[in-house]
């Protein structure tokens, strides 16, 4: 049994998120009330996402808390009102896919089609499949980030580069 649902769905929780309107606030606020340590924030990124299958831009900083896993994530969106949208629901659990299109599939096949995702594609008039996360509404307003493995790395080297601050 994993921390959140049975292991043998091949999916892995790793993380609480949480959409927050202004990132410094946040970290002090959680860092005082529960003791967070946080990832170094780095600059602003652009995320090119398709959001009911139209492609939108967001502009977002984001940390993950030093303790976890699971850790707590904080995203401040700038621009684009993705995940900033009032109502939007992306405050969520997220999941690490080994198979990640076959976990959306899963999903959607469930009646939860991905409703934001990554958009590799340059080309803006083709939305891509998710290659790197996909956000499910589930029942209730309860969202679910799938996330592909092959981000898992990267993660970890961020959030060990940030301890000893």
């Amino acid at each position: 049994m994993s921390l959140f649902g049975d292991s043998s769905t091949g999916l892995d929780f790793y993380h609480v998120g949480l959409v927050v309107p202004d990132l410094g606030i946040a970290m002090r606020t959680y860092t005082e009330l529960f003791g967070f340590g946080w990832a170094r924030v780095g600059p602003p990124r652009t995320h090119h996402v398709v959001v009911d299958g139209v492609r939108r831009d967001a502009e977002i900083v984001v940390t993950y808390s030093l303790q976890g896993p699971p850790h707590l994530e904080l995203i401040e969106e700038r621009t684009g009102g993705i995940w900033a949208a009032e109502g939007s629901g992306l405050n969520h659990v997220g999941f690490w896919a080994p198979d990640l299109g076959e976990a959306v599939r899963r999903f959607t096949d469930a009646g939860f089609p991905a409703r934001v995702h990554d958009a590799v594609s340059d080309d803006e008039a083709v939305p891509a499949a998710p290659t790197r996360f996909s956000y499910h509404a589930m029942a209730g307003g309860f969202w679910v980030e799938l996330v592909g493995v092959g981000f898992r790395p990267q993660l970890e080297a961020w959030i060990a580069s940030s301890t000893g601050d």
